[in-house]
């Protein structure tokens, strides 16, 4: 790829015309486009990394934020290593030549931490990470570099581009993660015990350690990002067979903070990153080393999911949920159950009776309740909305409403791996639980939750055919959660994670036992697809429907229906309605559907526009059938022109002059002598 992006670039350059002077972006493609853009931003940085690796330094400060434009990671992989790889090598190269103590080597690191931390923010740093370098003699000069940064004053500035201290901070961090699991013990790579001549006892830890904690424990309290790369350092570390000690008192030291009483700021902080930070160690750690320390850990986890404190702070949830699966997969034994569905029927109801027998630890069961109630969870509002802007109070639910999020995401991903251990017995049980989210008294985060779970049950094969009749009638519900509130409603995440249960779907079963749920689905995901309100529901509902038809086989008018209703088409709504909907709707099966939809759902609904709009594609049917629409349509909507709700009664009224307009337009003649209703 990188190769081919290369002779591209030259023949271009070579014309001597800009790239995007002869083609036109409209009528390429999306994949030509970005490598395009991207190959002309890759020639600024190509010059200013020659610059950097000739002088050793970033000679203008002010040249390193012009990379910042480029946003499609997959697009920069293929240039990480000519990237990371110098820069990191100037990194260590002048440490070693001017020394830890030496003014002028920070001047040097922070505009090149600030190019490095821009390729871990695009990339990841799991990829950026692997061309960090990682020999055995950096660990001590990495730790000295991360002290001097640390030990130096902030420089608060109005100014918007950065300084570099905080990227100088990051890097370093996970320059640290990869260097504490060098293949040795950490004590005999001290030289602060070599140079003393002495040793370390059997409970005494490496300065050296000491001081990484010291350093992560600081940035633990941080708000940005040097929290969680603390917690990714601390995890590495602190599972290291020769650093046990160590573990236990960071537990300790965790559990001082679990039970202060403190309200500031800062305290609030430290313990999101003390609970980041276990939830990385349980993710890093095997069960040997951890299943000693389980019960202190989650006594004090469960009491602190209770707390006031956990309600107010949806980040502290979130990591709550994450350290609570965690705590689940390490009381369970690491195995794949046999009776997961792996894309046949056959043999299923053997496998199922060879993994009947298993001892489940009680705390297992309080972390899956744990995590049922992580599933509906809403978040918190306890403010006092008197002395707050209005801007301020749609920030706060804006915020509280993309956490509340995050933590059902979490926890559906925790019901789908601690069940994923768990017997098929036990397995029907928590779908059974994860079912009683729908229940109508259940508020839309509940139903929002349910749907991610299941999907994730059956992504991962723990949602087995014979469940599917009575999951697939609540899919069909979520599909068309809206409820009003007001002067508007609430679902649109509903709906689209019910598309993503139906996405799941289609990946996850064999063309044979998705037959007829593809069949009830369809209908569904279509009338989703043309009429959503939101631009993301309908083209989620086509992206599921796309990957059934894809995955399933020959569907029929599949492929003509995904053809009509792909991304583009659907992101204008009156496009969507007037057009993709009209070429869906000539193919069997999907009319009825449609006109339903339309009836019952946007004629009455409380945006007038949409209203509005229901009324016209609901005339634009009509050419498809028009008796039926003279008989059953109409007779249904006349009634609606008296209902006590003023927008049901705008709605239909509109559709009552839209259907009548549209069936004198085709010819069709309405009965003198019948009434109408």
């Amino acid at each position: 790829m990188a190769a081919r992006e290369e002779e591209t670039w030259k023949k271009e350059e070579g014309t001597g015309i800009a790239p995007n002077d002869d083609d036109d972006d409209e009528h390429d493609s999306k994949e030509r486009v970005l490598q395009r853009y991207f190959l002309q931003e890759w020639k600024l940085v190509k010059s200013l990394l020659d610059e950097i690796v000739s002088t050793g330094r970033v000679s203008d400060p002010s040249a390193v934020h012009k990379i910042h434009g480029q946003e499609q990671g997959q697009l920069l992989e293929p240039y990480l290593e000519s990237l990371v790889s110098p820069l990191m090598f100037i990194i260590r190269s002048k440490t070693i030549e001017l020394g830890i103590d030496s003014d002028e080597i920070l001047q040097i690191i922070k505009p090149i931490s600030i190019i490095i931390y821009s390729l871990v923010t695009v990339s990841g740093y799991k990829a950026a990470i692997k061309f960090f370098p990682h020999q055995v003699s950096d660990l001590e000069l990495a730790v000295s570099l991360l002290e001097k940064c640390h030990n130096t004053a902030s420089v608060t500035s109005l100014r918007q581009e950065s300084t570099g201290e905080m990227e100088a901070k990051c890097v370093m961090l996970l320059w640290l993660s990869i260097l504490v699991l060098v293949p040795f013990d950490i004590s005999s790579v001290d030289t602060s015990i070599v140079n003393s001549g002495g040793g370390t006892g059997e409970d005494e830890l490496a300065p050296l350690v000491l001081r990484i904690i010291g350093f992560s424990k600081d940035y633990l309290s941080n708000a940005g990002p040097m929290r969680t790369m603390a917690g990714l350092v601390l995890s590495k570390l602190l599972t290291r067979p020769d650093v046990l000690k160590a573990l236990s008192s960071f537990i300790e030291w965790t559990r001082e903070l679990f039970s202060s009483t403190a309200d500031d700021v800062a305290s609030h902080f430290q313990l999101i990153g003390a609970m980041e930070a276990l939830a990385a160690i349980f993710k890093a750690g095997s069960r040997k080393v951890l299943v000693d320390a389980i019960p202190t850990i989650w006594n004090d986890a469960s009491v602190l999911i209770k707390s006031a404190l956990a309600s107010r702070s949806p980040l502290l949830r979130k990591y709550l949920v994450k350290l609570t699966q965690r705590i689940g997969l390490t009381c369970l034994p690491h195995r794949l159950p046999t009776w997961r569905y792996v894309g046949r029927t056959i043999s299923l109801e053997e496998n199922i009776s060879l993994n009947e027998d298993m001892d489940v630890p009680e705390i297992v069961e309080e972390v899956i309740e744990v995590l049922l109630s992580g599933l509906k969870d809403t978040g918190s509002l306890k403010f006092c909305y008197l002395y707050l802007s209005i801007y301020l109070v749609l920030f706060i639910i804006h915020q509280n409403v993309i956490f509340g999020t995050l933590v059902r995401w979490s926890a559906a991903k925790g019901i789908g791996r601690v069940t994923s251990r768990l017997t098929s017995g036990l397995s029907e049980e928590v779908l059974s639980s994860v079912l009683e989210l729908f229940a109508p008294g259940e508020g839309d985060g509940s139903w929002h939750g349910g749907c991610l779970a299941l999907a994730e049950l059956a992504r991962r094969g723990l949602l087995l055919p014979s469940s599917l009749p009575k999951v697939v009638p609540v899919v069909i519900k979520a599909l068309h959660y809206d409820v009003r509130r007001g002067p508007h409603s609430v679902g649109s995440h509903v709906r689209d994670a019910a598309a993503y249960v139906c996405w799941a779907f289609g990946r996850a079963y064999h063309h044979t036992d998705m037959i007829y749920v593809l069949e009830q689905l369809a209908p569904h995901l279509l009338s989703v697809a043309c009429y959503d309100r939101e631009v993301n529901c309908r083209r989620a509902a086509a992206a599921a429907f796309q990957e059934n038809v894809g995955r399933q086989g020959n569907y029929p008018h599949g492929i003509d229906i995904v053809n009509t209703a792909d991304y583009f088409s659907l992101s204008s709504r009156t496009n969507s309605y007037l057009h993709v909907a009209i070429c869906i709707a000539q193919y069997e099966g999907y009319l009825h559907p449609f006109v339903d939809e339309l009836l019952h759902s946007k004629i009455c609904h409380w945006d007038k526009s949409l209203r509005e709009l229901a009324a016209e594609a609901l005339s634009a049917l009509v050419r498809n059938d028009a008796a039926y629409f003279a008989d059953y349509v109409l007779e249904k909507l006349i009634p609606f022109t008296l209902s006590s709700d003023l927008c049901t009664r705008h709605g239909a009224t509109l559709a009552a002059g839209e259907l009548v307009l549209a069936l004198h337009q085709c010819g069709y003649d309405l009965p003198s002598g019948r009434p109408l209703y």
